[in-house]
């Protein structure tokens, strides 16, 4: 019994005693500081002891240097042949036979096609006959004409029957030069029967057949030169004032994915026309071994800006202070410290910047930052990229290649 009521007060003792302690502890626990935990990569701002601008500013950079700088205009457009000849026969007939195929590479003076040409060869015939009957009586009028002055010379006959005899030669030599032109006439017309082609190029789409009825007015096919073409580019209003006369232009087509053609500006359209409010831009080509093709669908890059000696800089480094929508800024990274320096810009693209004042070469330009910079700050840097980029990708290669 004693026992039991022994154990009884030392458990209550120490009840007790552990709640005494818990009463002067959790003011105290209360009242004490608060901790905080920050998102990874965050750093704490305020508080005891901490100073923001003692903390670095994780930046990356890109190293200014000097690189030839062009900026490429992507556009779309279509192989047309420098010179394109509709041709036609010059007379009326009937198709007997046609010699070339769509697309065939001709050579100028070619047969390309004829015309039934047996009415065209009774006509030859026939003028023939009458100039060889002409040049028979021109030569018996001369014989009679040496006879006669023979018989005059020795008296047998009177003046006026030489005379006469004068006249008859000047009517047959008469008639022998118009029989001469009528035979002319009549083998030019015979050769007219035969189309050939006026110069060196490639045939279009064949437009008769074999069989039919044509007229000088008929097209046969087109003849289109492409010793040297014409890319007609589509230029889009906003890009217009970019374009200019004799810039170089690259271009390409899908059937040939490994070959590239330089051409330059040769000529632009003095209208916009069309639904899609376009300016046509023409780009000559030289294409001697005729792999450009009229009607091609052309990819085309035009050379908008070039300058051989540029300082670049990514568009993400450029910075506008005052709120004027210009940029007229740059950080650069000196020792550690993230300095403002004043540029003047010379050529804007999407991406990079030339820039005409302000900067020098291998200076390091701020391009991405991780907080908050202001002139002065310290920064840590977390990568530095070189000068690797080049706006002339892909290359224009050099004129005449």
């Amino acid at each position: 019994m004693f026992k039991r009521l022994r154990t009884l007060i030392i458990f209550l003792a120490i009840a007790l005693g552990g709640t005494a302690a818990v009463v002067w502890w959790l003011p105290g626990f209360l009242a004490g500081p608060k901790v905080t935990r920050m998102p990874p990569g965050a750093r704490p701002t305020g508080g005891p002891g901490v100073e923001e601008a003692a903390l670095p500013v994780p930046v990356r950079t890109f190293k200014v240097s000097t690189i030839e700088f062009t900026d490429l205009l992507p556009t779309m457009g279509t192989v047309r042949g420098q010179s394109e000849a509709e041709l036609k026969f010059e007379v009326n007939g009937v198709v007997r036979n046609i010699a070339f195929r769509e697309g065939d590479l001709v050579s100028e003076g070619q047969v390309l096609g004829e015309l039934d040409d047996k009415e065209g060869r009774l006509r030859v015939e026939y003028a023939q006959s009458k100039l060889d009957t002409a040049k028979a009586q021109m030569s018996l009028a001369q014989k009679r004409l040496s006879i006669n002055e023979e018989l005059y010379r020795l008296g047998a006959i009177i003046r006026p029957k030489l005379e006469e005899s004068q006249i008859e030669v000047e009517q047959a030599k008469t008639q022998v030069a118009t029989a001469q032109k009528e035979a002319e006439l009549a083998a030019t017309e015979l050769a007219k029967t035969v189309l050939k082609a006026p110069l060196e190029g490639v045939m279009g789409t064949r437009e008769v057949d074999v069989g039919e009825y044509v007229t000088p007015q008929a097209v046969v096919a087109t003849l289109m030169e492409v010793g040297s073409v014409f890319v007609e580019l589509g230029i889009i209003e906003r890009d217009i004032e970019r374009i200019r006369l004799g810039q170089r232009v690259k271009v390409s087509v899908d059937s040939l994915p490994n070959t590239s053609f330089e051409g330059k500006i040769d000529n632009l359209a003095p209208l916009i026309e069309g639904k899609s409010r376009t300016l046509t831009a023409k780009v000559k080509v030289e294409n001697s071994q005729g792999q450009l093709l009229p009607g091609m669908f052309a990819r085309a890059e035009i050379a908008v800006f070039e300058k051989p000696n540029a300082l670049v800089v990514p568009t993400s480094s450029l910075k506008d202070t005052d709120g004027d929508g210009k940029f007229e800024s740059v950080f650069v990274v000196e020792e550690e410290t993230a300095k403002l320096k004043p540029i003047t810009l010379g050529y804007l693209t999407t991406d990079y910047a030339e820039i005409s004042q302000g900067l020098a070469e291998g200076e390091q330009v701020v391009t991405e930052v991780r907080g908050a910079l202001k002139d002065g700050s310290k920064v840590s840097l977390l990568e530095a990229e070189e000068a690797g980029v080049q706006r002339t990708e892909p290359a224009l290669g050099e004129e005449g290649e």
